[in-house]
């Protein structure tokens, strides 16, 4: 059974929302206009299932911020359906295809790489749009017309990750430790054009998703005398991981730890295992700029949810700017066609500044952020790359 959640709009007003995202509102001719119906896929139970809810918090806020609070675009009501696929991808496969049964031409969402890999080809074959969750492997990016992404690349996070790594210096030895998946596979791609670039020697560490004991892992690690540990890793056996890497002495010998900056909630973890001396990547956190849109995103936060903007608060927030943009682009018959056009080469404003949608092969342009995390787990940022430092490698030519 899917875990099914229908939000509907709340406001029966006409809405008027920003001409900066192309929505434009239309009279009422009398009768209820039809709904514009979205489905997204999300991870409610599973490994990945911590990140829900700044995911779906943020995408219910970015959908009021492109719409302005009444969840109507062109006069028609948005209204979105959650299915859980539960870090599964039978099931998320399950779940698209009874989408498309369903008339669903606007479909988003998995934060998982793998299953986003599984769900892109359904969008070609069926002529809908996708638009991809925070799953992060490359080969979202280009990989047919019909498909977008709400979030960053590996590839963006990698070259966030040079910044450090070059300031290290040369012909260090480094260890990439990643999931044996397409996330960790998309790290492993990556890292070994940029760091190798910088004269260094990388080995790759990939783990089986289904590893609980991490004891192996640790001695491999130690046993490499590495001077740089990237750790490219999801989900909750995060901790654990470490846990077996601190206990294997890996860090009491000098080496440099550089990472992505999880949610809020794991900071005290690292500042228990690592102290002040890791090196960390982030793809957002909400000291990082004070633009409007991230000022709505902070606030709604907190007055609708009770909680803070958190690490995935702004991949979900930008999947609801792109689906108001889609919705509002399609006209009256939600054109697929015409929506993919709407989103092609689209430059709008994010949480993180202004985002680019590059028409050629739809990977996301932004800004990513190296931080620190201070021994009272206090973030700052301390550099920020723009879009064009982190722009990923094109890999498509969709005519558009």
């Amino acid at each position: 059974m899917r875990n099914r959640l229908v939000v509907s709009a709340l406001v029966v007003a006409l809405a008027t929302v920003s001409s900066a995202l192309g929505v434009a509102s239309l009279p009422n001719a009398g009768a209820s206009p039809t709904p514009i119906k979205v489905g997204m896929i999300v991870e409610k139970t599973g490994l990945l299932s911590s990140y829900l809810a700044e995911y779906d918090q943020g995408f219910n806020i970015g959908l009021q911020f492109a719409t302005k609070g009444t969840d109507k675009v062109n006069g028609r009501p948005i209204h979105v359906t959650f299915d859980d696929d539960a870090f599964n991808p039978t099931t998320a496969v399950t779940d698209f295809k009874s989408f498309v049964g369903a008339g669903y031409k606007i479909i988003g969402g998995t934060g998982d790489s793998g299953i986003a890999d599984e769900l892109y080809p359904l969008a070609a074959q069926n002529k809908v749009l996708y638009i991809a969750g925070a799953a992060a492997d490359d080969h979202v990016t280009g990989a047919n017309e019909y498909t977008f992404r709400s979030g960053r690349q590996t590839y963006q996070d990698v070259q966030a990750a040079k910044s450090y790594i070059a300031a290290l210096g040369t012909k260090k030895k480094v260890v990439v430790l990643a999931q044996a998946y397409s996330f960790g596979q998309s790290y492993v791609s990556d890292t070994a054009t940029a760091f190798k670039k910088l004269n260094d020697h990388v080995t790759d560490i990939l783990v089986p998703l289904s590893t609980t004991d991490f004891t192996g892992t640790a001695s491999k690690v130690e046993a490499l005398h590495p001077n740089i540990v990237f750790l490219a890793w999801a989900g909750a056996t995060a901790f654990p991981l470490i846990q077996d890497l601190s206990n294997a002495n890996v860090f009491k010998h000098g080496a440099k730890v550089i990472t992505g900056l999880a949610n809020i909630a794991t900071y005290p973890y690292f500042t228990g295992y690592f102290g002040t001396n890791a090196d960390y990547i982030s793809l957002y956190v909400s000291q990082g700029s004070k633009n409007t849109a991230n000022k709505y995103l902070i606030s709604h936060e907190q007055s609708e949810y009770h909680a803070s903007a958190d690490l995935f608060s702004a991949d979900g927030f930008v999947s609801g700017e792109m689906v108001a943009r889609a919705a509002a682009t399609g006209g009256a018959t939600t054109s697929v066609p015409a929506m993919m056009k709407g989103l092609a080469g689209w430059s709008f404003l994010a949480p993180k500044g202004a985002e680019t949608i590059r028409a050629s092969d739809h990977a996301l342009l932004q800004p990513m952020y190296d931080v620190s995390l201070s021994s009272k787990n206090v973030v700052k940022v301390t550099k920020t790359l723009t879009d064009s430092q982190t722009a990923p490698p094109v890999t498509a030519h969709f005519k558009n």
